[in-house]
C-alpha cells in the first residue's frame, strides 16, 4: 500500500502476483476481459510456471535480466506453440535476442533507457525479423514522445503521460499455514501420497478454491474450452499429477505465509463440508459425496469474499449438481447443506422436517454433525477464538 516495489526477489514477486491475481482472488468480469502482463524471471520460465496461467488472459513478459540461452529459447518456442503471447520487457536492443524474435508478439521499448533515434534505427535494421511484431513504448511522459512513437509504428503505450499508478484493494482468502507446510512436504517427498495430498487440500478452503482455479487454467490451456465434467478434489489431484501439483504448491503455498489466524466462517465451512460428505455417502454413494463436500465447503465463499456466488463458480471446475446446489439452491446437495445451516441456527423443528425429507433421522443427523465438528476441531490451526462464546454440540 506504500506504492513501491517491496524488498523481495523477482521470483517471489512474480509468484505472489500469480497467486493473488489468478488463484487467490476471483476476477470480476471487467478484469477477466483484460490482458494481464506478467513479468517472468528466467528460473520461473524454465520451471514452466507460465503454462499454469490462462493463455487468453496473460502476456508473458521476459524480464530484461534473463539470459537468452538455448534453454530459454526452447521454453519460449513451447509457449508460442501452445498459444501464449510473449513480450520482451525493457528491451536492450541487443542482437542476442534475434533467435527469439520470430516467437515474440510484443517488444517493450523503454524510451528512458534508449533514445527514440536508437529505437528507430533498431526497428529499421531488424525489419524482416519484426514483421507482425507489436511495439510498446513504456515510460512515455510527454505529448512529444507519444506522437513520435506513434509515427514510428508503436500501437501500445504506457507511462505517466497517460496515468499515474493506481492501487487496488480486494479481499483475500486466508490460507492455513500449517496445512500449506504439510502440503509442501508431501508433494516434494520421494513418493508423494496422492490420498494424503487430497486430504490436506480438503481441509483448507483457500487451497481447495485455488487448486480448482488452477485446474481450470490447465484444462483450458489443454483443450481450448472450460472443463465441464465433474471434478472432485480427488479427480483434480489425479489429473494434475505430481509435477503439476508441485507447480501449484510453488505458487499457492510459498507466497501466502501471512498470519495463520482463522475465523468462524472458515470453521463453519469445514463443518458443512464434512457433514454434507458424510450424509451424501450414506444416502447417495461415494461419488456424490465428493460433490457434497464441495457444496458445503463453498457454501459460504460468497460471504467470505463479498462476491456473488454465480461469479465465483464460473472460475472453478465443478459438476452440474454442485452448480445447481450453489446457484439455484435446488437438489439433494442443497438440501444437505441447508440441513447443516438449520442446525447451525438451532432451528430444531425445521431441521427435523428437512432431515425427514432427505431420509435421515434427527439422531443420525446429530451424530454426523458432531462427527463433522470433531473433524473441524482436529485441524492443525486449532479451534476459533470465541471471546467467551461456547461452541454448541448438536443433540
Amino acid at each position: 500500500m506504500t506504492n513501491q516495489f517491496p524488498n523481495v526477489s523477482p521470483e517471489q514477486a512474480t509468484a505472489q502476483l500469480i497467486e493473488e491475481q489468478f488463484l487467490g482472488v476471483p476476477t470480476d468480469r471487467q478484469s477477466a476481459a483484460s490482458a494481464v502482463f506478467v513479468n517472468f524471471p528466467y528460473e520461473l520460465l524454465i520451471k514452466g510456471l507460465a503454462e499454469t496461467l490462462p493463455k487468453d488472459r496473460v502476456v508473458v513478459e521476459i524480464l530484461e535480466t534473463a539470459q537468452p540461452d538455448p534453454r530459454l529459447l526452447e521454453t519460449v518456442k513451447q509457449l508460442h506453440k501452445k498459444g501464449f503471447r510473449i513480450a520482451l520487457d525493457d528491451f536492450s536492443l541487443s542482437d542476442n535476442w534475434n533467435a527469439f524474435l520470430p516467437y515474440v508478439h510484443i517488444i517493450k521499448f523503454d524510451v528512458r533507457e534508449s533514445t527514440l533515434q536508437e529505437i528507430q534505427a533498431y526497428i529499421l535494421h531488424h525489419r524482416a525479423l519484426l514483421n507482425g511484431t507489436i511495439f510498446l513504448a513504456e515510460k512515455v511522459e510527454t505529448i512529444e514522445e507519444f506522437d513520435t512513437c506513434k509515427n514510428m509504428g508503436f500501437t501500445l503505450f504506457q507511462g505517466h503521460f497517460f496515468s499515474k499508478p493506481v492501487i487496488f484493494k480486494s479481499k483475500k482468502i486466508i490460507q492455513n499455514q500449517i496445512i500449506a507446510l504439510k502440503l509442501i512436504q508431501e508433494v516434494n517427498a520421494e513418493s508423494p501420497d496422492l490420498m494424503q495430498i487430497e486430504e490436506l487440500l480438503k481441509r483448507d478452503i483457500a487451497l481447495s478454491f485455488k487448486i480448482m482455479r488452477y485446474a481450470q487454467n490447465i484444462l483450458y490451456n489443454a483443450r481450448g474450452i472450460r472443463g465441464s465434467r465433474s471434478q472432485s478434489i480427488k479427480d483434480i489431484v489425479v489429473y494434475l499429477g505430481v509435477t503439476e501439483l508441485r507447480r501449484f504448491v510453488l505458487v499457492a503455498c510459498l507466497t501466502s505465509f501471512n498470519s495463520p489466524k482463522t475465523n468462524e466462517i472458515y470453521y463453519l465451512s469445514l463443518i458443512r463440508a464434512r457433514f454434507c460428505e458424510l450424509a451424501a455417502n450414506r444416502l447417495l454413494g461415494i461419488h456424490s459425496s465428493n460433490d457434497a463436500f464441495m457444496v458445503g465447503l463453498f457454501s459460504l465463499l460468497d460471504v467470505i469474499l463479498g462476491i456473488p456466488q454465480e461469479e465465483l463458480i464460473e472460475q472453478v471446475v465443478i459438476s452440474a449438481d454442485v452448480r445447481i446446489a450453489l446457484q439455484e439452491r435446488k437438489g439433494m446437495l442443497f438440501q444437505l447443506v441447508n440441513l447443516a445451516q438449520l442446525y447451525e441456527n438451532r432451528q430444531w423443528e425445521e431441521a427435523s422436517l428437512e432431515a425427514k425429507k432427505v431420509g435421515l433421522t434427527r439422531g443420525i443427523v446429530a451424530e454426523m454433525i458432531n462427527d463433522a465438528t470433531k473433524w473441524a476441531d482436529e485441524m492443525p490451526i486449532g479451534k476459533p477464538q470465541r471471546s467467551g462464546i461456547e461452541r454448541t454440540r448438536w443433540r
